[in-house]
C-alpha cells in the first residue's frame, strides 16, 4: 500500500512539473526572482543618482525605472497567470516535500520491520531454541502456541494449588472435628484413648447416643406409666367408694335375710361375705397357679435354649464367658454385633471413597506429570527456575515491547514534525534550539499573525468597497484601471495570506517543539513531587502529570487504577498532601542551585491520619539532610510520631 502511495505521489509530482513547464513556456511574464532583481537594480540606480546627481546617473535611473515599469506592467497584465504559476510552484514544492517525506518514511518502515523481525527472531531463539521457522508468519504462530501453552500451564498450576488448598482445609476440618468430638465425649464422662482415630471416636459417640436414646425412651415410658397408674388409682378410689356403699347395702340385705335363721347369731353378715370371697379367690388362685407354672416351665426352657445359643455364639466369637452372667454376655454380644455392623458399613464406605480417591489421584498424577513437563519446557525456554520468574520475565518482555513501540512512535512524530531524515538529526536540532528565544519568536509571530488578520480584514473591507464602486462605474477606461487595482490588491492579499500561513505553521512547529522538549526534559521537581505524593497517599495515587489546556498546563493527579483527577477535584486532605508534595519538591529544586534556607511548616497535617503523618515525618527526616526543617504544631501526638520516626529530631516546647 505504501508503494502505491509513493507511485501516486510520483505521478502527481511529474504531472505538476509538466504543467508548470508548459505554463511558463506559454506565458511571457517576469517571475518573482527576476522582478525582484529588476527592483533591486532600480533601487541601486536611484541610490547612486541621489548620491551623485549627474546626467549619466539620471539616464541610468531612467532606464532602470523604465525596465521596472515594463516588468510591473507585464506582471500586472499577467497577474492571473503569475498567480497560477505561483500556485503551481507551491503545489510542486509541496508534492516534492511529500514525496521526499514518504520515501524517508517508507525506508524507515522497512528498516523498522527488519529490526522488529530480527528482534522477534532473537527472542524466539531463546524461546524455541534451534527450531526456528524461516517464515515470519509461521514463527509468530509458534510463539503464540508457546504463549498459549504457558497460559494452560499456569491455569493447571492454579488448579493444582486449589486442590492442595482444599485437601489442607479438609485435613484441618477433620482435626477440628476430632478435637470437638473428643471434648464432647469428655463432657459426658466418656474418655477416649489418645491414639483413637476420628472413626473410632465417632463409633463411640454413636453408641453413646443410642444408649442415651434408649434411656430417654425408657424414662418417657416410665412417666407415661406413672400418669396411667395415677389415673387408675383415682378411678379405683372412686370404685372403692362405690363398692363400700354397695357393701353396706349388701350387708344390710344379708342381715335382713339372716333374721330368723340359725346363722343370725352364729355367723355375721360380714363373715359370710369373707367366706364367699375367699372361696372365689381360692378358685382363681388355683387357676392362676397352674397358668404361672406353665409359663415358668416354658420360660425356663427358653432360657436354657437361649443360654446354650449365647454360649455357642460367644465361643465362636472368642468372647470370654463366666458362669452366672448370661445377661451380661448377651448384652456384650449385641453391642459387639452392632459395632461390627457399623464397622462393616464404615469399611464399605471408606473402601468406596478410597477407590474414588485413587482414581482421582491417578487422574491428578497424570495431569501433574503433563503440567510438570509443560512447566519444565516453559522454564527451559525462559531459562528460570520458578513460574513466578516466568511471569516476571513475560511482564518485562511485554513492558519492553510497549516501551519500544512508544519510543518508535514518539521518534516518528518528532521526525515528521521537524521534516528530517532521522531521529538523531532531530535530537541534534532540538538540543541546539534556544527555547527561550523560540518562545519569544513564537510570541512575536502570534503578534504578527494578529496584525495580519486585521490587515486581511481591512483588505477584505476595501475589496468589498472597491467592488461596490466598480458596480457603480460605467463602461469607460476607469474599469480597466480599477480591475488592475483589484488584481494588485488580490496579489497583495495572496502574498500576505501566504505569509500568514507560513507564520502560523512556524508557530505550530515551535509549539510542538516546545511540547516535545518539555516531555523529554521534564525537571526533577515533578518527579520528586510525584514520589512524595505517592508516598503520602500510601499508593492511592501513583503520581502527578500535566496536561495542556488552552495554551497552559494543568496539574493532574493519577490514581492507582489509571484514572485521573484535577487538583480542584481532590478531597481536602488530598489537596493538602499535594500542596505539601509540591513544597517539598520546590525546596529540593531551590536547594540544588542555591544555599539552603530553613523549611517551615505550620500545622499542615491537621487532616492527615496516623500513617500519613508518619510518611510525612519520614520525608522531613530525609529533607533534613539538605537543610533545616521546622514544623510548628499544637498536637502532642504529632510530636510522639516525629520522635518515633526521626529519633534524631529535637522537640522544643514553646510556652
Amino acid at each position: 500500500m505504501l508503494a502505491e502511495r509513493l507511485a501516486e505521489y510520483e505521478g502527481h509530482h511529474a504531472m505538476l512539473a509538466a504543467r508548470l513547464d508548459a505554463l511558463r513556456a506559454s506565458v511571457d511574464v517576469v517571475d518573482d526572482e527576476a522582478a525582484a532583481a529588476i527592483r533591486r537594480l532600480r533601487d541601486d540606480a536611484w541610490a547612486t543618482h541621489r548620491a551623485v546627481l549627474t546626467g549619466d546617473t539620471a539616464d541610468d535611473f531612467a532606464v532602470a525605472l523604465t525596465r521596472d515599469d515594463v516588468a510591473s506592467a507585464g506582471r500586472l497584465a499577467g497577474a492571473a497567470d503569475l498567480a497560477e504559476i505561483r500556485a503551481m510552484t507551491r503545489a510542486l514544492a509541496e508534492a516534492t516535500a511529500n514525496l521526499s517525506r514518504n520515501g524517508i518514511q517508507s525506508q524507515q518502515l522497512v528498516k523498522d520491520a527488519d529490526t522488529q523481525l530480527l528482534e522477534i527472531r532473537v527472542a524466539a531463539s531463546d524461546l524455541l531454541g534451534e527450531a526456528l521457522e524461516p517464515s515470519s508468519e509461521r514463527l509468530i504462530e509458534r510463539i503464540e502456541d508457546q504463549i498459549e501453552a504457558r497460559s494452560d500451564a499456569l491455569a493447571a498450576w492454579e488448579q493444582i494449588e486449589l486442590a492442595r488448598l482444599k485437601a489442607e482445609r479438609a485435613a484441618d476440618a477433620g482435626e477440628q472435628i476430632h478435637l470437638e468430638m473428643r471434648a464432647a465425649l469428655e463432657s459426658v464422662g466418656i474418655v477416649s484413648e489418645p491414639g483413637d482415630t476420628l472413626e473410632a471416636i465417632m463409633a463411640i459417640a454413636e453408641l453413646f447416643l443410642d444408649r442415651q436414646r434408649k434411656v430417654d425412651a425408657e424414662y418417657a415410658e416410665a412417666l407415661r406409666m406413672v400418669s396411667s397408674k395415677e389415673e387408675d388409682l383415682a378411678a379405683r378410689r372412686v370404685a372403692v367408694g362405690v363398692a363400700e356403699r354397695r357393701e353396706e347395702e349388701w350387708l344390710a340385705g344379708i342381715t335382713e335375710a339372716l333374721k330368723g335363721t340359725w346363722l343370725e347369731s352364729g355367723l355375721s353378715a360380714s363373715g359370710v361375705g369373707a367366706v364367699l370371697d375367699q372361696l372365689a379367690e381360692l378358685s382363681r388362685s388355683l387357676q392362676e397357679r397352674e397358668d404361672l407354672q406353665l409359663r415358668i416351665d416354658k420360660m425356663e426352657a427358653d432360657r436354657a435354649n437361649f443360654l446354650v445359643e449365647v454360649i455357642a455364639v460367644a465361643v465362636e466369637a472368642d468372647e470370654p464367658t463366666k458362669d452366672g452372667e448370661p445377661e451380661q454376655l448377651a448384652t456384650r454380644l449385641a453391642e459387639r454385633l452392632e459395632r461390627a455392623e457399623r464397622t462393616r458399613e464404615t469399611k464399605a464406605s471408606l473402601g468406596n471413597e478410597l477407590k474414588r480417591l485413587k482414581e482421582a489421584r491417578e487422574i491428578l498424577d497424570t495431569e501433574i506429570s503433563a503440567h510438570e513437563r509443560r512447566k519444565n519446557e516453559v522454564l527451559g525456554v525462559f531459562g528460570v527456575a520458578t513460574l513466578s520468574e516466568v511471569v516476571e520475565r513475560d511482564e518485562l518482555l511485554r513492558e519492553r515491547d510497549g516501551l519500544r513501540t512508544t519510543v518508535a512512535e514518539l521518534e516518528e512524530r518528532v521526525v515528521a514534525e521537524l521534516a528530517v531524515d532521522g531521529f538523531d538529526q532531530a535530537r541534534s536540532i532540538l538540543d541546539a534550539i534556544d527555547f527561550d528565544s523560540l518562545a519569544v519568536e513564537k510570541a512575536e509571530g502570534e503578534q504578527r499573525l494578529r496584525q495580519f488578520d486585521e490587515i486581511i480584514q481591512q483588505q477584505l473591507i476595501r475589496q468589498t468597497r472597491a467592488a461596490d464602486k466598480l458596480d457603480a462605474i460605467g463602461g469607460d477606461s476607469a474599469v480597466a484601471r480599477l480591475d488592475a487595482e483589484r488584481r494588485t490588491t488580490l496579489l497583495e492579499i495572496e502574498e500576505k495570506a501566504v505569509r500568514y500561513i507560513e507564520l502560523k505553521l512556524g508557530i505550530m512547529s515551535a509549539g510542538n517543539a516546545l511540547r516535545i522538549y518539555r516531555e523529554n526534559h521534564r525537571s526533577g521537581m515533578m518527579a520528586r513531587a510525584s514520589d512524595a505524593f505517592k508516598l503520602m497517599t500510601r499508593g492511592q495515587y501513583s503520581g502527578l502529570t500535566t496536561q495542556p489546556v488552552k495554551g497552559e498546563e494543568v496539574l493532574i493527579a493519577v490514581q492507582r487504577d489509571g484514572q485521573s483527577k484535577l487538583a480542584e477535584a481532590l478531597s481536602k486532605g488530598a489537596r493538602f498532601q499535594l500542596y505539601l508534595a509540591l513544597r517539598l519538591a520546590g525546596y529540593y529544586e531551590f536547594a540544588q542551585f542555591r544555599p539552603s534556607v530553613p523549611f517551615i511548616a505550620d500545622d499542615i497535617m491537621e487532616t492527615f491520619d496516623h500513617i500519613r503523618s508518619e510518611e510525612v515525618f519520614r520525608l522531613f527526616g530525609e529533607m533534613a539532610n539538605t537543610g533545616q526543617v521546622i514544623y510548628l504544631t499544637h498536637h502532642k501526638h504529632l510530636c510522639e510520631i516525629a520522635k518515633a520516626v526521626v529519633p534524631q529530631s529535637t522537640i522544643h516546647q514553646l510556652d
